[in-house]
């Protein structure tokens, strides 16, 4: 296959994950980056504000988001934050560019979804039916189908999961799709996120003084990810499939979850573990249960079913867009616990945009993402 340039723009490169984005890009084989953008920065030189990127991109200058070169771009990854990435996409979508969105803007196939859980009215929703929820190892077919929407010309979107949502998703995905759960009773999910998730603005609770050494709950009683990962268990219990660009008619009823996000003292990484009630007849024990994770997760590069009794942790997947996951049984009181760790600014956001793009243009799907942890 011939190799070429797929000329990248990055909105948003100063912030974390949008940096990440330009890290991974630096040694992709294909996804040129050729444009970053910046309010707050613009006109300074990313090497300035990261010198890790010394020697990489000394030339790269930030512009401004509303900079009309990004419209050269055959894709732009969005990592503005949410309620801005769907101000941006209706002309970047004009002029023919992809969109991989890292917010949430494109994330929900209706729009009255969103706009319950972000509590803004959205501003593009004509463009929704352009757009597929970006997991690849849950919604394969419908970002290749996307993908072969892309390869006949047209512009499309993709709105990359949450990083809570990725990680709680790979943890019950196996257990919901075999049957083993009861789709009426609530499902517990609680999850443990670095700092770097709250993004590179800095507050009163992610100042190094307020962080260090502690360990909080927040968000509750209803977090703005809970519907997504509602919404995600209700398709897989029901087995319906994710709605695709352009199909919006399925929406299954969400399921029962209650979501617990804490904020953590580390830079990087989440921990999920969900709690998931037995279904009244179900029949299983932890060999048939690790089973079921090993076939959902065997085609994957990228994400990992442990062996029994080894637990995942963070430290294993940071850096990477890699996911470890395992489950266990709790025959005494009918519940399956499930884990799932992954790199919050990895597979929880950068490492997912990559990894979306990549089935979009129809390359590997791990090009570029091949690295590995330096902890195990």
């Amino acid at each position: 296959r011939m190799v070429y340039m797929i000329k990248a723009g990055i909105m948003g490169a100063t912030g974390y994950a949008g940096a990440e984005v330009l890290r991974i890009c630096a040694n992709h084989p294909e996804f040129k980056v050729a444009v970053i953008t910046s309010d707050s920065e613009a006109g300074q030189q990313i090497a300035d504000i990261y010198p890790a990127f010394r020697g990489i991109y000394d030339n790269l200058v930030l512009e401004p988001h509303a900079t009309d070169s990004l419209l050269s771009c055959d894709v732009v990854f969005m990592g503005v934050p949410h309620k801005a990435g769907m101000l941006h996409a209706p002309r970047l979508v004009k002029a023919g560019v992809t969109c991989i969105d890292l917010s949430a803007d494109f994330r929900f196939a209706h729009a009255a979804d969103y706009e319950a859980a972000y509590h803004v009215q959205h501003a593009a929703p004509e463009l929704l039916e352009r757009a597929t929820f970006g997991q690849p190892e849950t919604n394969r077919a419908a970002l290749d189908e996307l993908a072969a929407r892309h390869a006949a010309g047209e512009a499309v979107i993709v709105g990359c999961a949450g990083c809570y949502v990725t990680a709680s998703i790979l943890a019950a995905t196996p257990a919901l799709a075999a049957g083993f759960v009861d789709p009426n009773a609530p499902i517990i999910v609680d999850a443990i996120s670095g700092i770097t998730g709250a993004g590179r603005k800095p507050s009163a609770r992610t100042h190094y003084c307020s962080g260090d050494e502690s360990l909080e709950a927040y968000g509750l009683p209803f977090h703005r990810h809970q519907p997504e990962i509602a919404l995600s268990y209700g398709r897989t219990l029901s087995g319906a499939h994710i709605p695709v660009a352009g199909d919006a008619s399925v929406r299954p009823a969400p399921a029962h979850v209650i979501f617990t996000p804490h904020l953590a003292p580390l830079k990087r990484g989440i921990l999920a573990t969900v709690y998931l009630p037995l279904a009244k007849n179900a029949e299983v024990n932890d060999a048939s249960l690790h089973r079921a994770y090993e076939k959902a997760y065997a085609k994957s590069n990228l994400v990992t079913a442990l062996p029994q009794g080894v637990w995942p942790k963070t430290g294993a997947v940071a850096g990477t867009a890699r996911a470890h996951v395992n489950a266990s049984l709790n025959p005494n009181e009918r519940i399956i616990v499930a884990m799932a760790a992954i790199d919050n600014l990895g597979k929880g956001a950068a490492g997912q945009a990559v990894q979306c793009a990549n089935i979009v243009f129809g390359l590997a799907e791990d090009a570029g993402l091949g690295g590995v942890a330096c902890a195990s």
